[in-house]
């Protein structure tokens, strides 16, 4: 049986334009000479290929899913759209418990979310049809939290999904928007509580800029040159607080970054820092959030028992290592393995801490050099598959800052040699890969700076020169490929997945 590590490069795309891809600007030399050496295919992650709709550009947590899976599932925002664009919404015991609760306390319904078309972690489109349905169920009193995106959207496009969902809230007379926040405070996933604390004391004291509208505080924010991703606290409305006998619905359906605003929330062993604490606060998701202490009953959407690549080997009894820094390490566990919260059997997880920065621009190698070092010592340990993420060429991408990207590429290209040296010192065998583009296309069509991820498909390299690959593919045939490639049966799960190899043309 051979011995594999395979290397995601997170948000490294195939684009043919050189224009704004940092990629061919970083000249990397190790890539360059693997992909064009060695088989490889070219692997669509993005839209229908990977459960998503057909004009949605992938994500970290997306294509791990579906890479582990080595088939096709169906994704939340989909769900979400499903179940929360129908009026049988109406008619959910859930939903139907929280309104109830606000109508017989007389208090007040707080929404909180990403108001974005971004995709990656919300849908303005579900929200608008979900206040609809609320205003039905005869909701009146609702506090919007709207989080501004910048990161899955344009820097500066905040203002046109908060007209739009503005102009809903009036039509439906049901409530207002009551604060505006970045996501840079609300959304942090990276253990930055102190980003958290000034989210959580807008929320709880209303700590934040009081303005006259959300155009006037957000012209203001950007003249001091503070785009959606960071806009600090802006308060709408004297009284937007949450209260004892209030609600609370999280209408992003990611958990990552929902998990550090909704564990000061649910988690009554929370301890970071001091939170007011609800002897009656009912709070609502759309779906679990790992590391936050969620029942059934406090989330919308049903999860998918997913069998994933990770957990079939560990079923084998085969020993894997897992490597990332913190940006990623959700991504190489909990979502690689199915999104299964429970630690896989002989596998050993390994978090590089990720640098403590504003922006990752500030520090392009980011974590990758220490990385690198961790998966030259796993490489000696003889692991029968290791997983391994780079986490610099999407983090970087997000940056918008081309010239850092760039240096970020570079320090990637130098680790993937280290880590040739090493796969042919301990006779492995090499796969690259990627999860979405991103760092590709970092400027648009119309010459505006990209902080968004790419609709650009994906390499796949295979360092046997023995084998032939399909030119084209998907990230579902990663799984069944490797377990081919190993010499290892292929489980039911994955059967209906074709592999990359040419025979199967």
């Amino acid at each position: 049986m051979k011995k594999v590590i395979m290397v995601i490069l997170d948000g490294f795309g195939i684009n043919d334009l050189e224009n704004g891809n940092a990629i061919k600007l970083a000249n990397m030399e190790t890539f360059n000479s693997l992909f064009n050496e060695y088989p490889h295919s070219i692997l669509q992650a993005s839209g229908e290929y990977v459960g998503l709709p057909d004009d949605q550009f992938g994500n970290s947590e997306v294509g791990h899913l579906t890479i582990g899976a080595g088939r096709k599932i169906k994704q939340d925002l989909i769900k979400c759209n499903e179940l929360l664009g129908t009026p049988t919404i109406e008619q959910n015991e859930q939903v139907l418990k929280i309104v109830e609760h606000v109508k017989n306390n007389n208090s007040t319904l707080h929404l909180c979310g990403l108001v974005s078309a971004g995709r990656v972690h919300s849908d303005i489109k579900y929200m608008k049809n979900f206040l609809g349905h609320l205003a039905s169920m005869g909701v009146k009193n609702v506090k919007f939290h709207a989080i501004t995106d910048g990161r899955d959207t344009p820097v500066d496009s905040s203002v046109n999904y908060l007209n739009d969902l503005d102009e809903v809230l009036k039509n439906l007379n049901i409530g207002k928007i009551s604060t505006v926040c970045g996501r840079y405070y609300a959304m942090d996933r990276d253990n930055k509580w102190e980003r958290t604390k000034v989210y959580t004391d807008l929320l709880f004291k209303g700590i934040g800029v009081r303005v006259r509208g959300y155009k006037t505080g957000i012209a203001a924010c950007y003249r001091k040159n503070l785009t959606d991703e960071f806009l600090p606290p802006l308060l709408l409305e004297d009284d937007v607080t949450i209260k004892e006998h209030d609600a609370f619905i999280w209408l992003n359906f990611r958990g990552d970054r929902g998990r550090q605003l909704l564990s000061v929330l649910k988690n009554e062993d929370f301890n970071e820092y001091k939170v007011p604490k609800f002897n009656d606060l009912s709070v609502l998701t759309l779906a679990n959030i790992p590391g936050v202490n969620l029942k059934r009953e406090d989330y919308l959407i049903e999860e998918e028992n997913v069998y994933s690549l990770g957990v079939y080997l560990s079923d084998l009894g085969l020993r894997q290592a897992r490597i990332a820094e913190t940006e990623k390490f959700a991504h190489v566990t909990y979502f690689f393995n199915g999104g299964d919260k429970v630690k896989v059997k002989g596998c050993d997880n390994f978090l590089i801490p990720s640098p403590k920065v504003s922006t990752y621009d500030k520090t392009p190698n980011m974590s990758a050099i220490e990385v690198t070092n961790q998966v030259v010592k796993c490489l000696e340990k003889d692991y029968d598959f290791i997983l391994v993420n780079f986490a610099n060429p999407d983090m970087l991408g997000h940056t918008g800052v081309i010239d850092a990207t760039v240096s970020g590429l570079k320090t990637i290209d130098e680790c993937l040699k280290r880590i040739v040296e090493a796969v042919d010192n301990n006779f492995y065998k090499l796969i690259i890969t990627a999860d979405h583009g991103n760092c590709d296309e970092m400027i648009r069509k119309d010459g505006s700076i990209s902080t968004t991820h790419s609709i650009y498909p994906v390499p796949f390299i295979l360092r046997d020169k023995r084998v032939s690959l399909k030119h084209k593919g998907d990230l579902t045939e990663i799984a069944p490929t490797i377990l081919k490639y190993m010499d290892i049966a292929i489980p039911k799960e994955m059967k209906e997945t074709k592999t990359l190899f040419v025979e199967e043309d």
